[in-house]
């Protein structure tokens, strides 16, 4: 039995009905059991994949980040806005971004003390690239094919199928019996397919971007991303883009939640992290990402992560 017809198979006779009712629309409406407290962490503690449902007040605010793995969002209500690689989202139920590994984003409440819903997926890189194997549409979409694509808009009825198989993940993740593992990664496949038949049906670039109104923003952004290695200053940057360095550093930050000389950081820092868990040496870590001297590369390394970059490398080996 091929992938697709045994996830097609589950899919009707799974009982999507775990504690869910249906209301006055038809949607699913959440077991306030599966809600999972705000939390800042920002790493998997998991080997597969992690499944957040959240409803709270808080300040629903993440500082810009990355991670090595995918993360897939789903809104519940309004009021949520996404930001990823410096294209802004302001985000309605209904709407799903996805994140590969590696790109910063972060995400913002607009109104503080508003409630929010949200359902968050991690998904690991070997984890989706095992799914993937028998699938090549799906592999090669999550492989080339979201490069500048983050924002997906499935229909209603599709979307509120991924809800629904949010809800029998985050059952699974409850009942943890013999099956869960292998129900789970079925139930994985096909929401990957759900969202890969959306973006394969939508040409180009079907992102609702920021605007052309922060294109040369984005032109600062992109700059910085491709020159890691190379000297750079707020006022390098701004006399080369044709900017005011003050106008530059409140644009920059209106758009990407962080000022030039934060997203030069944390950008080269993210690039030295990936470079170390690949088993790069320090010193071409140190001159790749930027840094002018091993001293600068440790203070700012470990005030980012807690640990020095030669701790990181034992861990990371000590997981091998």
């Amino acid at each position: 039995m091929s992938m697709v017809i045994l996830l097609k198979y589950i899919a009707k006779n799974i009982n999507f009905g775990y504690n869910m009712q249906c209301g006055e629309n038809g949607g699913a409406r959440m077991n306030m059991s599966y809600v999972s407290p705000f939390d800042v962490r920002q790493v998997m503690q998991e080997n597969d994949f992690e499944i957040f449902h959240r409803l709270d007040r808080a300040s629903g605010s993440i500082e810009p980040h990355s991670h090595d793995f995918f993360e897939i969002f789903f809104p519940r209500t309004e009021g949520i806005e996404y930001a990823v690689e410096g294209q802004r989202y302001r985000l309605s139920p209904g709407m799903v971004v996805m994140v590969p590994p590696g790109e910063t984003h972060f995400t913002r409440v607009s109104v503080p003390g508003l409630e929010v819903e949200r359902f968050i997926l991690w998904l690991d890189t070997g984890f989706v690239e095992s799914l993937t194997a028998m699938l090549p549409r799906l592999r090669n979409l999550m492989k080339d094919g979201l490069k500048g694509r983050h924002l997906i808009v499935p229909d209603a009825e599709t979307y509120e199928l991924m809800i629904e198989l949010l809800f029998s993940l985050l059952h699974e993740k409850k009942l943890n019996d013999v099956d869960s593992a292998s129900l789970s990664r079925l139930v994985v496949a096909q929401l990957l397919i759900h969202m890969s038949r959306v973006l394969s049906s939508v040409p180009g670039a079907m992102n609702e971007r920021t605007g052309q109104r922060y294109r040369d923003v984005m032109q600062v952004y992109d700059y910085i991303s491709a020159h890691l290695k190379e000297p750079m200053t707020v006022t390098s940057l701004a006399e080369m883009f044709f900017f005011d360095k003050n106008t530059l550093t409140r644009k920059f930050k209106h758009v990407t939640g962080m000022t030039p000389g934060e997203c030069i950081r944390r950008k080269r820092l993210d690039a030295a992290y990936a470079m170390i868990t690949r088993g790069a040496g320090m010193a071409e870590t140190c001159r790749e990402c930027g840094f002018a001297d091993y001293s600068a590369f440790y203070r700012a390394f470990r005030n980012a992560y807690g640990v020095s970059p030669s701790e990181c490398e034992k861990s990371i080996n000590n997981e091998q």
